[in-house]
């Protein structure tokens, strides 16, 4: 099979394409179908073989990062196609896998993606770089948060996921994170009317933050970190986002972390500064447009005059 040439517009694109083509894998692939798929008669190595849990795949994806040398410098996959998880009450998570994408794959009713329903508390294991792809993440019915991630992850990722807090009880918050370095929250969709901050960082270090190009809308703060967190050796950012909150958009006790570019719409009023909206140190923002209660499409900070 020939290969597309790379030209100089686009490089790096022409060349994922051309990995694409030759079906380059680093690591192995697993599937998961709550339709079809089963947990005991199955191995997980096809559609035809699929698992029908994705806590079972990803025990097996964590079994087989650990088992080699290679395996250990491999990334695997986990393709998934689920209506929703096995009951109305989900599949509640407590583990991740080392060094595995989880993609939804398929449609959920009018959603692309897999939708999986639960309260996720990931246990203490050390899961370094496990990664959420085009997953919808939905409270039970009882609500309660979706996904509480500990101190030992680093790495974690979720990428054009979708944070569903509608339920027969709102949920709390999406993701809660206490000191988790690396934390990657890029082109998400939260939706519904989440009654804690929708996105909280605990204290401790969260080195390489980033929470970007994310729209976030819920009945609290929008994202949250604690003002003992901090990302000395590598900055934390949070770039791009729209956050469309009754209380303030983005609240960064600590003031270490970079805010620039986003679009924020508060119940409450600006206020000083556009503190209603934004909360961050003063040299960190840049860049930030905010509407509130009493006025609208303000700078944050305001525009000055270098000297």
């Amino acid at each position: 099979m020939a290969l597309k040439p790379i030209t100089g517009a686009g490089w790096l694109k022409d060349v994922n394409d051309n990995f694409d083509l030759i079906d380059i894998k680093a690591g192995t692939d697993y599937f998961v179908d709550l339709n079809a798929g089963s947990d005991t008669a199955n191995g997980g190595s096809s559609w035809g073989d699929a698992f029908k849990s994705l806590s079972v795949a990803l025990a097996a994806s964590h079994a087989n990062i650990a088992a080699s040398t290679w395996g250990y410098t491999a990334r695997n996959r986990i393709f998934v196609k689920v209506d929703q998880t096995a009951d109305a009450e989900g599949e509640d998570l407590t583990k991740l896998a080392q060094k595995t994408d989880v993609i939804g794959v398929g449609s959920v009713d009018h959603l692309y993606g897999a939708r999986i329903i639960g309260n996720h508390v990931i246990d203490t294991t050390p899961y370094m770089g496990c990664r959420f792809i085009n997953m919808i993440f939905k409270c039970p019915a009882a609500g309660g948060d979706i996904l509480t991630l500990p101190t030992e992850q680093s790495g974690i990722g979720f990428i054009g996921c979708v944070f569903d807090a509608t339920s027969t009880a709102a949920a709390g918050g999406a993701i809660l994170s206490t000191a988790v370095e690396s934390l990657m929250i890029k082109d998400c969709t939260f939706m519904g009317q989440f009654s804690d901050a929708v996105i909280e960082i605990g204290a401790g270090e969260s080195n390489s933050l980033l929470i970007a190009d994310n729209v976030i809308e819920g009945a609290n703060n929008g994202i949250e970190i604690n003002a003992s967190a901090t990302c000395a050796a590598r900055a934390g950012r949070i770039l791009r986002n729209v956050v469309n909150t009754t209380a303030i958009c983005i609240s960064d006790a600590s003031g270490k972390f970079y805010v620039h570019d986003n679009r924020c719409v508060t119940g409450n009023a600006t206020g000083a500064a556009g503190a209603g909206a934004i909360v961050a140190g003063a040299k960190m923002m840049l860049g930030n447009k905010v509407s509130g209660s009493n006025n609208a499409n303000c700078d944050v900070p305001a525009l000055g005059t270098l000297s």
